[in-house]
């Protein structure tokens, strides 16, 4: 086969136009530009994505912060009987109640980035206030872990309960509590959860005249496990008007009641 024939078998392959150099450089450049679409190709396979440049997202819902409240000397978990609330730059609040001995959960409805102020509570403990910044990516936001410590106030005095009454089970959700005055005894009556321990209601007071009652699981198991009980307590209150904030220590809502009160009759 001489010379002219080959050229014109090649002419299939390659366009008269086409120099006998660049002949034997295309191959190897076609072979780079497969590589490289087979490279973004195996990219976009593993990730989940539609195409090169889509951005798929899941569709759980994250939890913006978690508490995580320890003993300030042994730094042993402490998240027992703590409630708290963050208050968020939008405007929306946020409570947060114990999910085991060491974290306390939000009942986030929605993600929130940005700036968080949570207040601790704790009947007979300092108000704790942490701050966390949270931030975000394309699809969600990036969960923080913010850490805590209760601290015991040395001015808050533990309130006996003129009465406590602790009734039957109930089917009810969520928990509440409602408070009466006769005379100079405060009365909350309500119901919440025990998850299957006795019922308890905790409280202090300051000297600034705030009280603080909680109602929350003890320690106690009960014969027959049931999750909510009903209750009554009752309290002395002093003559001058009090702060009172009652919250739920065994989950949400938090905040049961808060506002002033003061005995019957007076002004």
């Amino acid at each position: 086969m001489n010379r002219s024939a080959i050229r014109r078998k090649g002419s299939l392959l390659w366009p008269p136009h086409v120099s006998e150099r660049h002949r034997c450089t295309m191959p190897a450049r076609r072979r780079l530009a497969l590589r490289t679409l087979l490279v973004f190709a195996t990219a976009a396979a593993l990730s989940g994505c539609g195409s090169l440049f889509e951005v798929v997202c899941t569709t759980e819902m994250r939890s913006s912060v978690v508490v995580e409240v320890r003993d300030p000397v042994t730094g042993a978990p402490a998240a027992r009987g703590v409630t708290g609330l963050s208050e968020h730059g939008s405007g929306i609040t946020t409570e947060f109640a114990p999910i085991d001995d060491l974290h306390l959960h939000g009942n986030w409805r929605r993600e929130l980035p940005g700036h968080h102020i949570i207040h601790l509570y704790k009947p007979g403990f300092r108000t704790e206030i942490v701050t966390v910044d949270v931030g975000n990516d394309d699809c969600h936001i990036k969960p923080a872990t913010v850490r805590a410590h209760m601290e015991p106030n040395p001015l808050a005095v533990p309130q006996h309960p003129v009465s406590y009454i602790e009734g039957p089970e109930i089917d009810a959700w969520p928990a509440s509590a409602g408070v009466k005055i006769y005379g100079d005894t405060l009365e909350i009556r309500g119901f919440a959860p025990n998850w299957c321990m006795k019922l308890r209601a905790v409280a202090y007071r300051v000297p600034t005249g705030f009280l603080h009652v909680q109602v929350e699981p003890s320690d106690i198991p009960l014969d027959r496990c049931v999750s909510w009980r009903q209750f009554e307590v009752r309290y002395t209150l002093p003559p001058e008007r009090t702060n009172l904030l009652i919250t739920n220590g065994g989950g949400f809502p938090v905040e049961l009641f808060s506002g002033q009160v003061r005995p019957a009759g007076e002004s």
